[in-house]
């Protein structure tokens, strides 16, 4: 008896967890392919915009540079946006209920929740990047040499949008300790 016994549990379990998994793929599927188009969306927008504000640079008139700047400042920080995206969708998911799956993930997991910032996250490049961009030619004693080379505008504003969450973070948190003294 005891031999007949003890797969009884293991075919147990495995009914249950064929009885669980497609109620479970049920409420995966829709969080792969948010996952998904997320991540094909934010390709585009860094794409569209470097290549837009890269041409911007190479001809630029005064009224457009600023323009320019800030569409590399986006693909920056898009692509920010994008490596996150992927590094959370690798490491897991987390449901509404906020169960992990697979269970004991750990750090940081895709969530629905987190789709929309993660598509506003460019925004952010298109504003740090031009004050990045301001705040280099304020050291340079000829600041025409800097704004003229759109390869040098183009690195600087793509490091400002791709840096510009944590640009943000410093700066709150800068300005809680000085005005809190």
């Amino acid at each position: 008896m005891a031999d007949t016994e003890s797969p009884a549990p293991d075919a147990a379990a495995a009914a249950t967890v064929d009885v669980a998994a497609p109620a479970l793929d049920a409420i995966l599927r829709p969080m792969h392919n948010s996952a998904q188009v997320l991540s094909v969306l934010l390709t585009a927008i860094c794409l569209v915009c470097f290549i837009a504000g890269r041409a911007i640079l190479e001809h630029t008139f005064d009224a457009h540079f600023l323009l320019g700047v800030a569409l590399v400042g986006m693909s920056g920080s898009g692509l920010g946006a994008l490596t996150s995206l992927l590094a959370r969708y690798a490491a897991g998911f987390e449901l509404e209920d906020g169960t992990r799956i697979p269970a004991g993930a750990e750090g940081e997991v895709y969530h629905r929740r987190i789709a929309f910032c993660m598509l506003m996250r460019p925004v952010l490049g298109a504003l740090v990047a031009p004050l990045l961009v301001v705040g280099v030619t304020l050291f340079f004693k000829q600041h025409e040499e800097f704004k003229g080379s759109a390869d040098a505008v183009t690195v600087v504003a793509f490091i400002g949008g791709l840096y510009a969450k944590s640009a943000i973070d410093a700066a709150k948190t800068a300005f809680k300790v000085v005005f809190r003294a």
